[in-house]
């Protein structure tokens, strides 16, 4: 009987930290959004962490006790972001062992994403705010991006289907072609987004590969 009482209290107690663990989690939640709702609106430099918990109804002072300033809360937004968003694709694409269509899919997905909402905006653009240690970190989880695209246009060059161009010139137009999106793109009008995916991967292989070529 003991031992079946010790057990349900340990059961309890883990219970009792997952409900802990999840309620904190929900409410970093809702702070990343309204926090990312007011940088999308007014830039990192226009964004206080008066006005941030204004929006949220509570304390500076209880905010802080999340974050210790601006530049730690915008941090762990971005990295929030990436892991949710952007490390699914790199894994899936990573996973596929064709090299067109890694890059196929990732520009695809990619664009879709940037063309989903503003935030992409606002995270990429102000990445320079972040200090030295956060900023390499987040560029780290860009440099495996770079990896991907620029091995498959290698493996598709040495097959002889792909263009001899710099591959590093040719890594960075299809990661522009997609991130630049956010600066033009009609958020309003979300029927377009599959088109511009589509068209951006079509352009791309079309400048890269020799017509007729492609290896399937």
């Amino acid at each position: 009987m003991p031992g079946t009482l010790s057990g349900i209290k340990d059961m309890h107690r883990e219970t009792g930290k997952e409900n802990r663990n999840t309620r904190r989690d929900d409410h970093l939640s809702e702070i990343y959004s309204k926090a990312l709702d007011l940088f999308i609106e007014n830039g990192y430099d226009g964004t206080s962490m008066s006005m941030i918990a204004r929006v949220l109804g509570m304390s500076k002072a209880n905010l802080y006790y999340y974050f210790p300033n601006k530049e730690s809360l915008f941090y762990n937004i971005h990295v929030d972001f990436l892991k949710k968003h952007f490390i699914p694709i790199l894994d899936e694409a990573e996973r596929l062992p064709d090299p067109k269509d890694r890059i196929a899919h990732f520009l695809r997905k990619l664009t879709l994403l940037q063309a989903s909402s503003k935030t992409g905006r606002v995270l990429f653009h102000e990445n320079e705010s972040l200090n030295k240690a956060h900023h390499v970190e987040i560029t780290s989880i860009w440099r495996r991006a770079y990896e991907l695209i620029r091995n498959a246009i290698r493996e598709l060059q040495q097959t002889g289907n792909a263009r001899h161009l710099r591959d590093s010139f040719l890594t960075f137009i299809a990661l522009g072609m997609a991130n630049w999106t956010v600066y033009w793109f009609d958020y309003g009008r979300q029927v377009n987004s599959e088109e511009l995916a589509e068209s951006i991967v079509e352009t791309f292989f079309n400048g890269l590969l020799y017509p007729g070529r492609e290896n399937h």
